[in-house]
C-alpha cells in the first residue's frame, strides 16, 4: 500500500487565529499599529507587509526586530500567519 502525503497549503483562516494570539495585542485587530513597546509604536502592517518578501516576514516573525520580540511559533503556523497577512494587508 502506498500513502501519498500532500503538503498542506497555508491556511489564512488558521493564520487569523495565530494573528489574534500573537500579533493583535500590539498591531491591533486591523493591523494599524499604535501600541508602544519600549517607546516604539508597533508598525502599521499595511505599510510593511507589501514591502517584505516571505523570507523577510518569516524572519521578522520568528526572530523579532527592534522592540518586537521573537514569536515562538513553528514554520507551519508562520506559513498560515503569512497567508493571513498577505490576504489582509497586501492588497490580496
Amino acid at each position: 500500500m502506498f500513502v501519498l502525503l500532500l503538503a498542506c497549503a497555508p491556511d489564512p483562516v488558521a493564520g487569523e487565529e495565530r494573528y489574534a494570539l500573537f500579533c493583535a495585542s500590539c498591531h491591533g485587530a486591523d493591523g494599524g499599529a499604535g501600541v508602544q513597546v519600549e517607546g516604539v509604536a508597533a508598525t502599521d502592517l499595511a505599510a510593511v507587509v507589501p514591502s517584505r518578501s516571505d523570507a523577510e516576514l518569516q524572519a521578522l516573525i520568528q526572530e523579532g526586530v527592534g522592540a518586537m520580540p521573537a514569536q515562538g511559533i513553528d514554520d507551519a503556523d508562520v506559513a498560515d500567519l503569512m497567508a493571513y497577512l498577505r490576504e489582509q494587508f497586501d492588497g490580496g
